[in-house]
Parts: C-alpha cells; sequence; structure tokens
C-alpha cells in the first residue's frame, strides 16, 4: 500500500507535466523541449524563495508560477512565433532545446549545484492508511493533480476559450476563418503549461530535492508520460502518468533502484512500437463513451 501510494502519487506529478506537455502539442503540433526546465525552475524559485526569504509556501510558489509564466511565453516569443508555419519546418526543436540549455545553465550559476532539501506540506507529517505510513504531502500531491486536471477539463468542456482551444487544436487555419485569434490561443497554453509545470515542479522537489539536474531527472518522465498516454490528449496525460508512477514503484520493490529509469523508458518505448498514439489509441478505448477526444 505504501509504494502504492507513493507511485499513485509521483505518478500525478508525471500526468500534469504530461497535461503541460500536451496543452502546448495540442494546439501547435511541436513538442516544447524546455517543458522539463520550467519543472525545475519552479522548484528552484520557490525554494530560493522559502529559504533565502522567509516567504510563505503560498507566495513563494505564486512567484515562481509567474516566473515561469513570463519565461514561456517569452520562449513562445522568441523560439516558436518567429519560426512561422510550424507544420513545414522543424527549426522549434533547435531553438526549445536551446532554450532549455540555457535555462539550466543559468539555474546552475544562480542557484549553485548543490541539491536542495526542499520542506514537505504539513511539515512531513504522516497518517496511517490500512497499516501503511501515508505522508499529507503525497496525499497532497495526489489532490491537487486531481484538481488542476478537473478545472483543465472542465474549461475545455464547458467554456467559450476552452472550445477556442479545441477549435485551434482541430484545425488552425480554420479557427482563423471563424474569428478565432489563434496567437492569442497558442499563447495562453504556453502560460498555462508554464503555470501547471512550476506547480509540478515545486510538488515532487520535496521527494526528488531541489537541482538544477531536476531536468533530465524528472523533467523527462513528463515526455514519457505524455507519450504513453497520447500527445495531446488530457485523459491520455493521466493514464500515461498515472501508470507510469505505479509501475515504477512496483518495480522499485524487486529490482535495484538503479534499473527503476530503465524500466519506466522501457515502458515508453514498447507502447510507442504498439501503440503509437499512446494507451487511449488501443481499440477497447475507442468504443462509446470511453473514447478518447484529443485536447
Amino acid at each position: 500500500m505504501q509504494q502504492f501510494i507513493f507511485g499513485l502519487a509521483n505518478g500525478s506529478i508525471y500526468s500534469l507535466m504530461a497535461l503541460a506537455i500536451g496543452m502546448i502539442y495540442s494546439t501547435t503540433g511541436i513538442t516544447n523541449f524546455s517543458h522539463a526546465s520550467m519543472i525545475m525552475l519552479g522548484a528552484m524559485i520557490s525554494y530560493w524563495c522559502l529559504a533565502l526569504f522567509q516567504m510563505s509556501y503560498i507566495a513563494s510558489l505564486l512567484i515562481a508560477i509567474t516566473a515561469t509564466v513570463i519565461l514561456n511565453i517569452i520562449i513562445y516569443k522568441l523560439c516558436v512565433e518567429r519560426l512561422g508555419d510550424l507544420s513545414k519546418q522543424v527549426g522549434w526543436i533547435v531553438t526549445t532545446f536551446g532554450a532549455s540549455i540555457i535555462l539550466d545553465n543559468m539555474a546552475r550559476m544562480i542557484f549553485g549545484t548543490e541539491p536542495q532539501s526542499y520542506p514537505y506540506l504539513f511539515n512531513g507529517k504522516a497518517v496511517e492508511i490500512f497499516g501503511a505510513n501515508i505522508m499529507l504531502h503525497e496525499i497532497m500531491m495526489i489532490v491537487i493533480a486531481i484538481l488542476i486536471g478537473t478545472v483543465y477539463e472542465s474549461m475545455m468542456q464547458t467554456t467559450r476559450f476552452g472550445r477556442a482551444i479545441r477549435a485551434v487544436s482541430f484545425k488552425p487555419s480554420t479557427a482563423r476563418l471563424m474569428g478565432i485569434k489563434s496567437e492569442n490561443v497558442i499563447l495562453s497554453c504556453f502560460a498555462m503549461a508554464g503555470l501547471v509545470a512550476s506547480v509540478a515542479g515545486a510538488l515532487i522537489a520535496p521527494i526528488t530535492f531541489a537541482s538544477y539536474t531536476m531536468t533530465s531527472s524528472i523533467g523527462i518522465k513528463g515526455f514519457a508520460a505524455a507519450l504513453i498516454g497520447g500527445l495531446g490528449n488530457s485523459r491520455g496525460a493521466f493514464i500515461g502518468g498515472l501508470t507510469l508512477g505505479i509501475v515504477e514503484a512496483m518495480v522499485a520493490t524487486v529490482v535495484p533502484a538503479g534499473f527503476k529509469d530503465a524500466i519506466s523508458f522501457l515502458i515508453m518505448i514498447i507502447v510507442i512500437i504498439f501503440l503509437p498514439g499512446g494507451i487511449l489509441s488501443a481499440k477497447i478505448f475507442k468504443k462509446g463513451v470511453a473514447s478518447a477526444e484529443k485536447v
């Protein structure tokens, strides 16, 4: 039970990472390779606000969110928007990946190279569930992920802005003819992705420690979760993230910890080979109400 809850908590954060990746992919058709750096910056900025300036957890998180939202908007303006038609060239691979390297090196210079111990919510208190000691922080990770996913899905289905996102996702050129400002919608998705990335980074930092190396150690798990669930699918993001987190936790009980990441990416490779569209592209999920809807 303890390992299952731990895997569920980590999987919830992987789901948020995958959701943020999907927000951008669904409206632009590209993968933002600087996304993992936003997760790292969300953790590092909020940590230094907590440790250096003695701010409250909420205030630190809000500052981190503001910073990552602004940075994501700048990345869109400098690295994506100026490229023109993204369907006709792949320059965004170089520009977004280059932005990630720049951000990682800036974080290394500003925050240092030593991993920092990030405080748990509720001071690390735990409760007993079915004989297992479960940290309240882990429970909050799950609750916050569910809340963000529910709010996002509700927005997509019930608001004009959500319908605009789905229209741009389906056919940007047609959306423009309908009077939808596609550029503003895409910019908003980059901003929302920055917000979600920052929250994900701050929530998982107590488990992984806050460090500039989070980009490769944790941030890349979001890409794996997005591919497992299906790029651009909000429901698939959560299925992919939870699957990855739970399998990781269960595998860690029978194999050395060093092999955990290898197993995770082995799952990703298998899914990509047999289900290129992600788990939700399987026939069982295409029947009736279980049909997966693109973001």
